[in-house]
């Protein structure tokens, strides 16, 4: 029997109850939630009803990792995937996405359909979702992130959503790890088209590529804080890739590069180092983004102690599953180096645990008045570190100055300063601020303060 965190259980029951008046249902649960979990729970019942079942995955890596969980819970399945051998009599199939979409005329029977990840895929995930619906089956879609990567909702494919606790409340009840984000530096994306509602993958890997300042920064500050924690650094292309993991090779860092391309048993060789500490970095573009579970493809348990990311993102899916790599449950907090501007609240996605509003609707349709709040932030100008209002930093325990609201004293007492005098006397000290850390300190994020600086520059 699977035994179920009560959230998890409650999410399967509200599940259950949709399903009583809906073929077609999203099941939101934040990445390290335990959706395979939750599926092999939701199969087992259908298979116990006399029910058949398909699950799918997007990617052929993550049949593997998958097939484990199933038979880790007893679960009698067959495969329907290129280079597996089928079994026509299982009442459970694994299926991989690219191969189910493409010989459809030979799709299993279901009565229930789980997709997974199935924010990833729009184009084949179309044929089999529309395929299955044809049939009568229910559908029920698991996503951390139940937005399609361009910002698009998956209101066309689903009736209904059902949403599991949030990534903060998990990360409250310790189910996930707590964090430390720091921000110390970000590239200039301003000459960066944007395609399909993210950067323009050709003209940003070329930035990133011959950025050797931003490298340099993104070494530095794993040596400064997270030396000999095991971390993976998000890049954007297999070159950016190399070119970083030769960076940190090159300061007496041990990393490689691993990607989906490269041969298995190579990459298999490379995670099995660093889960022994041989490496302390592995490189990455979107091989650890979709549910690829280190642990399972080494064979050996793999805690990320670490992340730095080096691949900006305008698509918040892609930003949620890069943080919940490094979130994982461990005893201490995970660290978080942003050299992408990911988390600046003006260009970026803010906290990886401040609230989100997820709808069928997706980002784009969402009125301003339904928009995300937006969670205040204070970054230290001394170490970078990103984190929610408080009187001292809590990485580095630099004490924010004191921004006094009492400007005069009249026999005795403290006048309040009206509203017009608190504006003027805030322009003044954003006057009298020369540097970065100086504006920072006032209170303006990162990217506003360097935007103020740009602005004094252009005007000399």
């Amino acid at each position: 029997m699977i035994n179920l965190f009560p959230d998890q259980a409650d999410l399967i029951d509200r599940i259950r109850g949709k399903m009583a008046r809906h073929k077609s249902i999203l099941m939101q649960s934040a990445t390290g939630s335990g959706k395979t979990v939750m599926a092999a729970y939701m199969i087992q019942s259908a298979v116990a009803k006399g029910n058949r079942c398909v699950f799918v995955v997007p990617r052929n890596e993550l049949l593997r990792q998958t097939a484990e969980t199933f038979n880790a819970f007893g679960i009698d399945f067959g495969y329907f995937a290129a280079g597996y051998v089928a079994n026509p009599f299982a009442k459970v199939t694994l299926a991989s996405g690219p191969t189910l979409a493409r010989r459809l005329d030979k799709a299993p029977a279901a009565t229930v359909v789980l997709v997974d990840e199935v924010h990833y895929g729009a184009a084949q995930l179309e044929t089999i979702i529309r395929h299955y619906q044809a049939r009568g089956a229910w559908v029920v879609g698991l996503s951390a992130t139940p937005w399609k990567m361009s910002g698009k909702g998956l209101g066309g494919w689903f009736d209904v959503m059902e949403q599991g606790p949030s990534l903060g409340k998990l990360i409250d009840d310790g189910r996930l790890s707590k964090y430390r984000l720091f921000a110390p530096s970000a590239p200039d994306l301003s000459g960066v088209k944007t395609t399909a509602g993210d950067y323009a993958k050709g003209q940003l890997s070329e930035v990133m590529e011959n950025d050797r300042v931003l490298i340099g920064n993104a070494v530095g500050h794993y040596k400064k804080h997270a030396a000999g924690r095991l971390n993976v650094t998000f890049c954007t292309s297999l070159k950016h890739a190399e070119i970083v993991a030769e960076a940190f090779n090159a300061q007496g860092i041990p990393a490689a590069m691993v990607s989906g391309a490269m041969d298995q048993d190579e990459r298999s060789r490379r995670i099995k180092a660093f889960a022994r500490r041989e490496l302390h970095v592995l490189t990455s573009v979107d091989l650890l983004t979709f549910g690829f579970d280190l642990a399972s493809a080494a064979q050996v348990d793999v805690t990320i102690e670490a992340m730095s990311d080096m691949r900006p993102t305008k698509s918040l899916s892609l930003q949620l599953q890069k943080w919940g790599r490094v979130l994982r449950k461990k005893d201490y907090p995970a660290l978080i180096f942003d050299h992408a501007g990911n988390s600046d609240q003006d260009r970026g996605h803010g906290l990886p645990d401040d609230p989100r509003d997820w709808t069928l609707e997706g980002r784009d349709k969402r009125s301003k008045e339904g928009a995300e709040p937006t969670q205040p932030v204070r970054q230290c100008p001394t170490c970078y570190h990103v984190h929610r209002p408080t009187p001292e930093c809590p990485a580095c325990g630099f004490v924010y100055p004191v921004q006094s609201r009492m400007i005069e004293e009249v026999d005795g007492e403290l006048a309040e300063v009206t509203e017009r005098q608190e504006k003027k006397q805030a322009r003044m000290a954003q006057g009298r601020a020369q540097t970065l850390a100086e504006l920072m300190a006032l209170g303006n994020s990162r990217g506003r303060a360097l935007h103020i600086l740009r602005a004094r520059q252009a005007k000399t």
